[in-house]
């Protein structure tokens, strides 16, 4: 059965409600961490073995809100005693930075028990995940149009950001990962897609439904939500649904929440 797993679903914002983002994807047998913010390694913890079992994380772009519970998911799966061995998917720059942190953290990669691979994303080079089973990256400009230009930041930096198209068959999956605008989500909708994960915390409404418009989605889970539309539930669902009447269904999942397909 193909299930997605939100275990968080809020933004880069503290929230007692929702933690910061992780998705779990089983597809083809195969269970994808999309994301690692914290306190991911708990909330697998809770759903039986799969800190031992997952096959493989993929991370969308190097935010904290995105990345911060990595070190403890390594760290727990080496003292549940994996061995099975771990693909890190994630943007090429930020490989040495996380590496040196984990070892900051007195972990090394030796020690861990199991072999981790650090895989770099390529813009629109499919990766074969398992068994029928690619992860298509497609860059966007989530970091290069806002954080390059913060006091202090390196402008040589690359600014890694993707979104990420799973599928196996003729069900896709798309994880927007954060964005800089809707309209980049386009490109990669004409085709059917079973789901689409979004953000919404980085542009409006209307500009979410105007991007989407003529899109044949099945479902739209909207995770990720700016802090005003975090606060009426039931307005944002009622206006997607008056805007999108052509997607099949509108979901805005809470943390713990899954879908099955």
């Amino acid at each position: 059965m193909t299930s997605i797993s939100f275990l968080g679903t809020g933004s880069g914002l503290p929230s007692a409600d929702r933690f910061f983002s992780s998705t779990l994807l089983s597809v083809g047998g195969l269970h994808l961490l999309v994301d690692a913010g914290e306190p991911c390694v708990h909330l697998l913890r809770d759903r039986g073995t799969l800190i031992r079992d997952i096959d493989a994380v993929l991370l969308t772009h190097g935010h904290v809100d995105h990345v911060g519970g990595l070190p403890a998911l390594l760290q727990g799966a080496m003292l549940l005693g994996r061995t099975k061995p771990l693909a890190i998917h994630l943007p090429g720059e930020i490989i040495a930075p996380l590496r040196a942190w984990i070892s900051a953290l007195y972990l090394t990669e030796e020690g861990l028990g199991f072999p981790v691979s650090w895989m770099a994303w390529k813009d629109h080079e499919p990766v074969v995940l398992g068994d029928g089973i690619i992860a298509m990256p497609h860059e966007n400009s989530h970091l290069k149009k806002c954080y390059r230009f913060l006091p202090g930041a390196d402008p040589s930096r690359l600014y890694e950001s993707f979104s990420l198209q799973i599928a196996q068959g003729d069900f896709k999956v798309l994880f927007s990962g954060d964005l800089s605008l809707a309209s980049e989500l386009k490109p990669f909708l004409t085709e059917p897609m079973a789901v689409l994960v979004c953000e919404l915390s980085h542009f409006g409404v209307e500009e979410l439904a105007t991007a989407l418009q003529g899109a044949r989605i099945g479902s739209l889970c909207l995770v990720h939500l700016s802090e005003d539309l975090a606060e009426d539930l039931e307005y944002l669902q009622g206006k997607l649904e008056e805007l999108l009447p052509g997607v099949g269904d509108i979901t805005i999942p809470g943390d713990g929440e899954s879908l099955d397909f």
